[in-house]
């Protein structure tokens, strides 16, 4: 669990871990990203009055490391045989959702990980929206996350800790989504499984939030950079080139509506010329422009 100024929100996402029913231990670690507010204070009375406070492992850092890196800190302290995440501002509502998650995992050596439908609130509370795409309610393997770019929910999420797991140097380029980076890499080692029966994760969209306060065109820049490290990371995946191709026409569009012309001519011929050197793309090429062409006739 990562944690920056979420004083208002951690609590939630405490007692949603410290609560779980399992006949497995579990650890807890939170990483303060030298809050500003009283963060720490919240998590200190959770280690000192609840009856699982002992199940939290808790470092308040010395300098700001950014949400990257203080995401990778906190993997690479997980002493567990599964990794399940919780963003400080997110919860869970599910008390068994470890334990069916993990038992599924036990069960099926096939699937590295796990993930579940979520809602999404507001700061107050308020239910935005109750669930995942129905399209995105599937199973993933890598090819197809990386060609689809759908939402898996972080606090969603819980796999199976890979082999000698060390993720490539390029994740700590990553600016915000780690998550798209970090799912890309366990998917080398095995499918994630969809499980409709867990109850939801809560994603909370708040002013302060690093991703939802994005605009559209923002957070496809900050996509594009992630995709750009994962080719680094994993060279020659048409998956990744492809979606790459995918991105910049998305750049080219929003960039269009904000009304920065010279980005988007510049996204629009870098796929114009990147057709050359990589023919596949045409497809995506041809599919772009129908799909304008559809919005245009509407």
């Amino acid at each position: 669990m990562i944690a920056y100024n979420v004083e208002k929100y951690i609590g939630e996402a405490i007692e949603g871990v410290l609560n779980q029913t399992a006949d497995f231990e579990i650890e807890l670690v939170i990483s303060n990203d030298k809050s500003q507010d009283k963060t720490e204070e919240v998590v200190q009375k959770y280690i000192q009055e609840h009856a699982n406070g002992h199940w939290i492992e808790y470092k308040r850092q010395e300098k700001n490391l950014g949400s990257t890196l203080n995401y990778l800190w906190v993997l690479e302290h997980c002493q567990g045989q599964y990794i399940a995440l919780c963003d400080g501002d997110d919860y869970w509502t599910d008390v068994l959702k470890l334990q069916n998650q993990i038992n599924f995992l036990e069960r099926h050596k096939e699937y590295i990980g796990s993930f579940h439908n979520r809602h999404k609130c507001d700061e107050t509370g308020n239910i935005l929206s109750n669930s995942i795409q129905e399209k995105e309610k599937r199973n993933w393997d890598f090819d197809g996350l990386v060609s689809i770019m759908p939402e898996i929910p972080s606090a969603s999420v819980v796999f199976r800790k890979p082999p000698n797991f060390s993720l490539p140097n390029e994740f700590k380029k990553v600016v915000i989504n780690g998550d798209t980076f970090l799912w890309a890499y366990v998917l080398q080692f095995g499918n994630f499984y969809f499980d409709s029966l867990i109850g939801p994760s809560v994603y909370r969209i708040h002013s302060q939030g690093l991703w939802s306060t994005k605009s559209s065109y923002k957070k496809s820049e900050l996509s594009y950079r992630t995709y750009q490290l994962l080719d680094s990371a994993f060279p020659n995946r048409k998956s990744i080139k492809l979606q790459l191709f995918q991105i910049r026409f998305h750049l080219f569009y929003y960039a269009m509506k904000e009304k920065k012309w010279g980005k988007s001519m510049n996204y629009y011929f870098s796929n114009l010329f990147g057709m050359l050197t990589y023919p596949s793309a045409t497809k995506v090429f041809i599919d772009f422009h129908k799909t304008v062409l559809q919005k245009k006739s509407r």
